[in-house]
């Protein structure tokens, strides 16, 4: 096969994440044009001339989902030569947290499509992305003891259930709900809403709101 160029290419792929009814979801897009066409994969592009990375993570969020706000932060960079079978590719992965994750996603005409699917239920993906994503996986682990990255994972209202579902869910353990509840109130970053769910068939839960924007740095597990 004929390659495109001698020079190794910069890109960046993206891992855009959200955590509802006890399912951990990523966003995936169907490619329309590429060497993998027909193929999901994760939302990703070549850095351009006159771009640094952190604008290319941006336009990259932007064209998959027609959105502009989230959270990102830069993980990881994959450089095995055999990554793209068209040219040698360095990619520097990224996760992306939606602020407002019930808003509908449109995709640009670079993609056939875009869905969220559960992560669990991912078998394959174009390049080297199941990789890229488990690497995603450890590092959301590793934040969760020690940050509030858990709460920007989340609906903008949820119950502490959720909250520990998350938990759960993302560290593989169990953990007491006694103690977990009583340890996340102490830490002062969560507060009640003012709202209540209801109609489910557990009793109605207080649903609770990050107390400030953005993500700290707390004593999760300490």
């Amino acid at each position: 096969m004929k390659t495109i160029s001698k020079n190794p290419l910069a890109a960046s792929d993206l891992c855009i994440f959200r955590f509802m009814n006890g399912e951990l979801y990523i966003y995936l897009v169907k490619l329309k044009y590429s060497f993998f066409k027909g193929l999901w994969a994760l939302p990703g592009g070549l850095v351009k001339e006159k771009e640094d990375l952190d604008t290319t993570c941006k336009r990259i969020y932007k064209e998959a989902t027609g959105r502009e706000n989230a959270y990102f932060e830069q993980l990881h960079t994959f450089s095995d030569p055999k990554r793209d079978p068209r040219t040698r590719s360095i990619s520097t992965s990224y996760i992306a947290l939606p602020q407002g994750q019930t808003v509908s996603f449109s995709p640009c005409t670079k993609y056939e499509t875009g869905e969220w699917k559960k992560v669990k239920e991912i078998k394959t993906l174009a390049y080297d992305h199941i990789k890229i994503i488990n690497n995603a996986l450890e590092n959301i682990a590793a934040k969760l003891n020690y940050s509030t990255i858990a709460l920007a994972m989340l609906p903008k209202k949820f119950t502490l259930k959720d909250l520990q579902d998350l938990y759960e869910y993302c560290l593989k353990i169990k953990i007491d709900k006694r103690n977990f509840r009583k340890k996340i109130l102490s830490l002062n970053i969560v507060k009640e809403s003012g709202e209540i769910l209801t109609g489910l068939k557990a009793r109605p839960a207080m649903l609770f709101t990050p107390k400030e924007p953005g993500i700290k740095s707390i004593p999760m597990f300490n």
